[in-house]
């Protein structure tokens, strides 16, 4: 009876640390996917925020094509100075063909300054041509606040993953209070199949 007590000891022993050892990682594992599932939905908020600024960019430069065109340099710089006043970008430049500025907004800056890293805005800069029957007349620059175009976004994000991790975090205590519990459900099943297994042999 005592080598049994102590086997049975031994197993509880053994079935504890098993359930600790999966209980770690599964926190690993949860805490992995929580961390990769919040990096990659930046990383896509900030590709389509990309992409949505290249489309409106082509757009631009159609307009920006019929100004210079028809010499109309003072439309073109009221242009500039409308596009560059949302705060999701830094400036907004516009060269001719050979690269010459024909138009900046105000918080234009020289470009080793622009995108330095010390730089307090961290900016994406996209180039567009501008075109006119197939020929190229000019290029539009913008610098896109990367922080300022994904903030909203990034924000209900942030909240969503916040909220996912405490259903975790409340996920794992539920099931380490039920730990007892569960121990005791299959030390009493190990109970009644040793008593049933006794019986049998009474039996025989």
């Amino acid at each position: 009876m005592q080598l049994s007590g102590y086997q049975h000891n031994k197993n509880s022993k053994y079935f504890r640390l098993a359930q600790l050892l999966l209980a770690l990682l599964g926190i690993w594992v949860l805490s992995q996917w929580w961390w990769n599932s919040n990096q990659q939905g930046e990383l896509l908020f900030q590709q389509q925020s990309a992409e949505l600024m290249r489309s409106t960019l082509v757009a631009l430069s159609h307009t920006a094509a019929y100004l210079i065109d028809n010499d109309q340099l003072e439309s073109l710089n009221q242009l500039t100075t409308h596009i560059a006043a949302t705060p999701y970008l830094q400036d907004v430049v516009v060269y001719d063909a050979n690269g010459v500025k024909l138009s900046a907004s105000e918080g234009t800056a020289a470009a080793q300054l622009l995108y330095a890293p010390q730089h307090e805005q961290a900016l994406l800069a996209m180039v567009q041509e501008i075109t006119q029957d197939d020929r190229v007349i000019g290029y539009i620059k913008i610098s896109m606040k990367l922080d300022a175009s994904l903030l909203p976004v990034t924000q209900a994000w942030q909240q969503l993953m916040r909220q996912v991790f405490w259903m975790l975090l409340l996920a794992g205590v539920v099931a380490f209070m039920l730990r007892g519990t569960w121990s005791k459900i299959v030390h009493q099943w190990q109970k009644w199949r040793k008593s049933k297994q006794a019986d049998a042999a009474n039996l025989l």
